[in-house]
C-alpha cells in the first residue's frame, strides 16, 4: 500500500511575536490499556437492554506474532454501562492521582474539588451525577483478553478488573468555598483497583493534557484526543486507521452506522481538534476495492498550541482574574502567566497565609522569585495530611470490618449447609455437643438459653463441630 500520492497538508505559519506561548496548567495522565479501548458509551445515555460491549483489534505483538485483544465492558445491574460523563470522572481522578505522586491506589478529594476540576455547576444536580458517575465506575467489569502486556514475563495476559474498587463521599458544609482554603477533614476518597494502579506502578501511563481534554465540547471529540494522543507517543507525523476500526473498535460508535455516518460523527470531532492545533489534517484514502477505508491523520510539527475555546484559555482568564482581584495589572498578569505559570498557581494558594501588607506587590515579587511556602500553609498541609492518614486508617478499619462481617457470614452459611446435610440423629447429637460445651465453659450462659449471646455461642461452637479450623 503506496501513500506516495498524497501531499503533506501545508501548516499555517503564525508570528511568534504575537502569540504568548502558555504552558498547560493542567496535566493528568491516562492508563494506556484505557486509552486504547473505550469503557464507556459515547452518550450518556444508555441504550435499552445493553449491558454489555465488546471491542477487539488484531495487532503485531511484541516478538512479531499475531495477537488478537477483545475487550469487554459489563456494566453492573443495579448501575448500567458507564457513559460519556464517566470518561470525565475517570480523567478528573487521574489529574488528582498525579497530583499526589501516583503513590498510592487510594487518592483523597472533595466533591467540590471534583466538581470543579470537571467544569460543573456547583449545584445539587451535579453531586448527584457524580455519585451516579461513580457508581457505574464502581460497578464495570472489564474482561481484556490479550490486550495488557507484562514487562516482567514479557507475554500478553487476560484480565479482568474494574476501574475502581471503593469510594467514601463525605458532604462539605454548605456556603462559598474560600478560594485558596486548605482542604480539611473529612476527606472523600476513591480507591483504584489493584490492577489499573499496578499498571499505573508498572509506568503503563502517559501523560494527558487535562486542560485541553476539557476544553473540547464533544464526547466523540474528547474520545479521539486521548486515542490519538497516545498515538502521537511514537513521534511519527501521520497515523492511519481504518475507518470502521477507529468507528467501531476504538471510539465506540454504534455497529448499526454506515460509513458515511462514522464519518459524519467523526466530521465535527476532526474540525475542533484542528482549530485549537492539535491536529494539522485529516484526509480520507481508499487503498483498494473491498478494503475498508483509511483515515490519516497529519499531526503538527512541535507542540500544538491553544486556541481561544480550549480548556487552557479558559483556565488561563480564570488566574487573570484572580491576578485581577488581587490589583495586578493586565499586562502585569498577562507577563507573570508566560514566564511562571506553573508559580502563578501556587503563590496564589500561599498569598492568604502571608497575611500582607500590599497583596499585589507581595503576590509579584514571590511569584518572581519563587518564594518557599509560608509556615502556616506548610502547617495547614501538615494538617490535611494528618488528616488524609487518619482517613486512611478509618477506611482500613472499615475494610476489616466488612471482611470480617463477610468472613462470618459465610461461615455460617456454610454451617447451614452442613447442618441440612446431617441426618436428625446426626444433627441432634451435634446439637448435643454444643451445648455440654456451653454448660462447661460458661455455666451462667447455659442457664440463660432463650438469650441473643447463648444462641451466637451455641452457633459457634456448631461451626468449630462441622466445618475444619482457618
Amino acid at each position: 500500500m503506496s501513500y506516495d500520492n498524497i501531499k503533506l497538508p501545508r501548516l499555517q505559519e503564525e508570528d511568534a511575536s504575537e502569540q504568548i506561548t502558555l504552558e498547560p496548567l493542567r496535566i493528568g495522565g491516562d492508563e494506556m490499556n484505557l486509552a486504547e479501548f473505550p469503557f464507556t458509551l459515547l452518550a450518556d445515555r444508555q441504550p435499552s437492554g445493553v449491558d454489555t460491549v465488546e471491542f477487539s483489534d488484531v495487532i503485531k505483538g511484541k516478538d512479531g506474532e499475531v495477537i488478537e485483544r477483545t475487550w469487554i465492558v459489563t456494566g453492573a445491574e443495579e448501575f448500567g454501562l458507564p457513559v460519556a460523563s464517566d470518561e470525565q470522572v475517570y480523567v478528573a481522578l487521574m489529574e488528582l492521582t498525579r497530583e499526589q505522586g501516583f503513590n498510592s491506589r487510594v487518592i483523597y478529594l472533595t466533591r467540590y474539588e471534583l466538581i470543579k476540576r470537571l467544569g460543573w455547576p456547583d449545584k445539587g444536580g451535579s453531586y448527584a451525577r457524580l455519585k451516579g458517575c461513580l457508581d457505574r465506575l464502581l460497578g464495570v467489569t472489564i474482561t481484556a483478553n490479550q490486550a495488557f502486556w507484562d514487562k516482567t514475563k514479557r507475554r500478553y495476559l487476560d484480565v479482568g478488573f474494574h476501574i475502581i474498587d471503593d469510594y467514601a463521599l463525605y458532604r462539605e458544609p454548605a456556603g462559598r468555598k474560600p478560594r485558596c482554603a486548605p482542604i480539611r477533614q473529612p476527606l472523600s476518597y476513591i480507591a483504584w483497583n489493584q490492577v489499573v494502579f499496578k499498571s499505573f506502578q508498572a509506568g503503563n501511563i502517559k501523560q494527558l493534557d487535562t486542560g485541553f481534554y476539557f476544553g473540547l465540547r464533544s464526547a466523540v471529540s474528547r474520545r479521539l484526543f486521548r486515542y490519538l494522543d497516545k498515538k502521537r507517543l511514537d513521534g511519527k507525523r501521520a497515523f492511519r486507521i481504518g475507518l470502521r476500526k477507529l468507528g467501531f473498535e476504538k471510539l465506540g460508535m454504534s455497529r448499526n452506522y454506515y460509513p458515511s455516518h462514522i464519518k459524519q460523527e467523526l466530521a465535527r470531532a476532526h474540525q475542533e481538534l484542528i482549530d485549537n492545533a492539535f491536529l494539522a489534517g485529516v484526509q480520507y484514502h481508499r487503498p483498494g476495492r473491498d478494503v475498508d477505508e483509511q483515515v490519516l491523520y497529519w499531526f503538527p510539527t512541535g507542540k500544538y498550541q491553544f486556541s481561544a475555546d480550549s480548556g487552557q484559555r479558559a483556565r488561563v482568564t480564570e488566574l487573570l482574574q484572580q491576578l485581577s482581584e488581587v490589583g495586578i495589572t493586565r499586562s502585569v498578569a498577562e507577563q507573570l502567566l508566560a514566564q511562571h505559570g506553573e508559580q502563578v498557581q501556587a503563590q496564589l494558594q500561599y498569598l492568604p497565609y502571608r497575611n500582607p501588607h500590599d497583596p499585589a506587590a507581595m503576590l509579584v515579587e514571590s511569584i518572581r522569585n519563587d518564594w518557599a511556602p509560608p509556615a502556616s500553609h506548610l502547617k495547614a498541609q501538615a494538617e490535611a495530611d494528618k488528616a488524609r492518614q487518619e482517613a486512611e486508617a478509618e477506611r482500613q478499619r472499615q475494610q476489616e470490618r466488612r471482611r470480617q462481617q463477610g468472613k462470618r457470614q459465610a461461615r455460617k452459611e456454610a454451617c447451614h449447609r452442613a447442618l441440612e446435610r446431617l441426618s436428625p440423629t446426626e444433627r441432634q447429637q451435634i446439637e448435643a455437643t454444643a451445648r455440654r460445651q456451653i454448660q462447661e465453659d460458661n455455666p451462667a450462659l447455659a442457664a440463660h438459653p432463650d438469650t441473643t449471646a447463648y444462641q451466637v455461642l451455641f452457633e459457634e461452637y456448631i461451626a468449630e463441630l462441622l466445618l475444619p479450623s482457618d
